[in-house]
């Protein structure tokens, strides 16, 4: 679950910024939180369902964006390794934004402030496994007929809005397969389900991103 963030450097000369927060794992598969207008601590509270494939190497992402006419500015940064997390245990966490993972690139030294998360990874059975794949498939075909209906730029691009496009209750990793949900779940090493968010079983609470709104077994990030 994505909970809140805290004292975000504004961006605007009148007013505050509008932060919103962009999860993901695989940067095809994105989900992006609403946004809350003229607020430097926001508070989200939505949940997300993600796949894992490898827990070993892959990190969860977190980007926080200020909405603004044009181009969106990034008021932060911060990844959570997913290598941390223990499976079928909730862990809520207070990561530090960042301007950049590359510490030697960092040129702005001045605090972004933090974000908060709750995370919960649950690995996917081989059945589980399974049902994401079918799953995943489907998110693609509903991004290219998106794309193709001139809805969304390319298959890469955010969808606002809470889209819920595939059925409820599917969510998980094994063998390698990890799901993360509404805290993170699962993840495994083979093929799994990321989910970040509240609960994993609510439907319709996420904005997909670079993908759509999934919904898993995996308990709520």
């Amino acid at each position: 679950m994505v909970v809140k963030a805290n004292d975000l450097k504004n961006m605007e000369m009148i007013g505050k910024s509008d932060p919103y927060a962009l999860v993901y794992i695989r940067p095809m598969f994105k989900f992006k939180t609403h946004v809350v207008d003229n607020d430097l601590n926001p508070v989200w509270n939505q949940t997300f369902d993600l796949i894992a494939e490898d827990k070993e190497t892959q990190s969860l992402i977190l980007e926080v964006f200020d909405k603004d006419i044009g181009q969106d500015k990034r008021l932060g940064r911060a990844k959570l390794a997913l290598n941390e997390l223990e499976a079928e245990t909730w862990k809520e966490l207070e990561l530090r934004l960042l301007s950049s993972f590359d510490t030697l690139k960092v040129k702005d030294k001045k605090d972004r402030g933090t974000i908060t998360i709750k995370v919960f990874y649950h690995e996917f059975n081989k059945e589980e496994q399974l049902v994401a794949l079918e799953e995943e498939k489907k998110i693609v075909e509903e991004r290219k007929k998106l794309k193709e209906a001139g809805v969304i730029g390319s298959t890469m691009d955010a969808l606002d809005g809470a889209a819920s496009l595939l059925g409820s209750g599917v969510g998980m990793v094994g063998n390698g397969v990890g799901a993360v949900g509404s805290g993170l779940g699962k993840a495994g090493r083979f093929m799994g389900r990321t989910i970040t968010g509240q609960s994993s079983k609510r439907s319709g609470t996420a904005t997909p991103v670079n993908g759509v709104q999934e919904n898993g077994g995996a308990k709520p990030l």
